[in-house]
């Protein structure tokens, strides 16, 4: 059965790489990749990737506007590498050489949970410290958006250091980012590389193809042009971009004064939706809304591993779900989650009142039948 098993894998093997008009690259130990019209393996129709790491640079550091193809870099070079490394053929061209590596990790994706108060950054930093203690010269590392999700200055200082001691470790690392901090560090480093996303100006899309050597920006300031900013204000944002020098004067003079009605008209018009996290004011502890204002006025926040019941006129909006999760984004698995573990845990501890529960649950399942 074992032999058959093996034939079996060869033959199916054998059959993929026939589908994908697959090539054997080729291998080397010593970190150096080199790809050749990459495509990504799970994308019809993906725009072939041109990649190379290893030799003149050991650290890529990848910009660009959002949506515009740099996590699909990632994706294509770990999975290409991991394929190789599997005894498969991969898409790409004849000439391509893969590196073997002892390790690869990859940080990538939203980790953030309300059960475990982990927000985006904490979720990337706990995956990080892994990483680090598990690293080596013969390692792999992908990172997404490397020190986001925090204060720009400060985590764009920590993605610094945090990059050069896998520089210093020997590891291969690409890694993603916005900051402009990190683009000017890698392009005065001797041994690390900028690399941007090619973006069409004239209808802002993508065009997904990685241009090594070049450094990249979000074209804020294009885009905002193109959607009816004035041009007023955008010199005065190059002006701050270039100088970080700003007129608190003008800003003094232009501020508005919020008087009583004001405020309790910004009070009386929100309403709080699932996901947002909110001051309770009479605990001065944050939470998050689990269910929208009911008839009575009230809203259900999940606060300190408890689902409580506030008036909304006791809430105070910290951050709006828009601003904190990306849309299409399912909250309803991690409630469902966390009251899952919870009823688990209250079991194995012996609570009574989850006992009763089961069996109230059990009883009701009986007379369903």
């Amino acid at each position: 059965i074992e032999v058959i098993a093996e034939y079996d894998m060869i033959i199916a093997k054998a059959k993929y790489s026939k589908d994908i008009d697959g090539i054997q690259p080729i291998l080397n130990n010593h970190g150096y990749i080199n790809i050749i019209k990459g495509r990504y393996p799970l994308i019809k129709n993906a725009v072939p990737l041109d990649f190379n790491i290893g030799d003149d640079y050991r650290t890529l550091i990848i910009t660009g506007p959002n949506a515009g193809g740099k996590t699909v870099v990632l994706k294509t070079v770990g999975l290409l590498t991991l394929a190789t490394q599997s005894g498969f053929h991969i898409g790409a061209e004849s000439g391509s050489e893969i590196a073997i590596f002892e390790k690869i990790f990859v940080d990538i994706g939203d980790d953030q949970s309300v059960e475990n108060a982990l927000s985006t950054f904490s979720s990337h930093v706990k995956n990080l410290s892994g990483i680090l203690k598990e690293s080596n010269k013969n390692t792999l590392l992908l990172l997404d958006e490397i020190g986001s999700g925090t204060e720009p200055n400060e985590g764009a200082a920590l993605a610094i250091a945090i990059l050069e001691e896998f520089y210093h470790k020997g590891c291969i690392t690409i890694a993603s980012t916005h900051y402009g901090e990190i683009k000017n560090f890698s392009q005065n480093h001797p041994d690390f590389e900028n690399a941007a996303m090619e973006f069409q100006r004239e209808t802002l899309d993508p065009l997904y193809k990685l241009s090594i050597g070049k450094s990249g920006n979000s074209n804020a300031l294009y885009i905002s042009k193109k959607m009816g900013i004035t041009d007023r204000i955008i010199e005065r944002t190059k002006k701050y971009i270039e100088t970080k020098s700003y007129n608190y004067e003008l800003l003094r003079d232009s501020k508005i004064t919020k008087d009583k009605e004001v405020d309790n008209y910004s009070e009386e018009s929100y309403n709080f939706e699932k996901g947002d996290r909110v001051i309770v004011l009479d605990k001065k502890l944050p939470g998050v809304v689990y269910k929208e204002k009911d008839e009575f006025n009230n809203v259900i926040v999940f606060l300190d591993g408890d689902f409580i019941e506030v008036n909304y006129k006791r809430l105070k909006l910290e951050v709006s779900a828009k601003e904190l999760y990306p849309e299409g984004y399912d909250l309803n698995q991690i409630f469902i989650a966390y009251k899952e573990r919870k009823l688990e845990h209250d079991i194995e501890r012996g609570s009574k009142k989850a006992l009763k529960k089961i069996k109230k649950e059990s009883q009701k399942g009986i007379c369903e039948q």
